[in-house]
């Protein structure tokens, strides 16, 4: 299930840090805490931690700016305007809670930033296929682990893609009773995208001391429509917690319900 929140900044100029990936994470797990009762309901999401800040079957996107400026390594906004973002999850109770407690607040905070929530509506998910192009509403980051180190992959190493193929596999087969064991599997990013900006399609993200590798471009996967919609949901590589591996079919298939 997957919401879109739309906000609107409370004062004009607004500033708030261009790596805020931290800042969104700190306040939906604030928005947690303060409306705990709004996740009681299901006894899944208890045992999965909620209520220990361990619970990470969700993701969300880029704060979706219309018009902005960047200026040292801050997100200035100057024009009283709307602009939203996207939280996904397979767990329709989380998404529920979520939507409660926006409402219930009115507003969300980004550091010292302050905006108000105008809007809180469900999303219609899209139909899902064996091959599908996808775009992406915030980048794919992909781990290896070396001894106790985790190192960020890029597409052009071997086993990247396996990775993410391996990640949906776990990602089904913890959600489902039915077991995926192996299955045929492709994955490219838009080599047409990547020419256009110069083979240019990497970002660099901090998250706290974390400095996460990414990758941030439309991408065509071929595989079971279950993998692709569990990666809708829950979101395509690692990190999703965080704000890493939200995709979307195109714009069209944001719809409210």
């Amino acid at each position: 299930m997957r919401l879109k929140i739309t906000l609107f900044p409370q004062t004009v100029p607004t500033v708030i840090p261009v790596n805020y990936n931290h800042l969104v994470y700190a306040e939906i797990g604030d928005k947690i805490k303060r409306h705990n009762d709004a996740f009681k309901g299901d006894r899944r999401l208890k045992n999965l931690g909620i209520f220990k800040e361990r619970f990470r079957i969700y993701t969300f996107s880029f704060l979706r700016f219309k018009n902005f400026l960047i200026e040292n390594d801050e997100v200035k906004l100057t024009n009283p305007e709307e602009f939203n973002f996207f939280i996904s999850s397979p767990f329709g109770s989380f998404i529920e809670g979520l939507a409660l407690a926006f409402l219930r607040d009115g507003n969300f905070r980004v550091g010292d930033a302050n905006f108000v929530v105008k809007s809180v509506a469900k999303i219609e998910p899209p139909k899902f296929a064996d091959e599908m192009k996808l775009r992406l509403l915030s980048p794919i980051a992909v781990v290896k682990s070396k001894g106790k180190r985790e190192i960020f992959m890029t597409p052009e190493e071997t086993g990247y893609f396996d990775k993410i193929k391996e990640d949906l596999i776990r990602k089904y087969n913890f959600l489902y009773a039915e077991k995926i064991k192996s299955v045929d599997f492709e994955m490219q990013f838009d080599k047409e995208y990547i020419d256009s900006r110069g083979g240019k399609f990497s970002k660099l993200i901090k998250f706290g001391k974390m400095n996460v590798k990414c990758f941030l471009a439309p991408f065509i996967i071929k595989t079971d429509p279950k993998l692709i919609e569990v990666g809708y949901e829950w979101g395509f590589g690692h990190k999703n917690h965080f704000g890493f591996g939200m995709a979307v079919v195109s714009e069209h298939d944001i719809k409210e319900q």
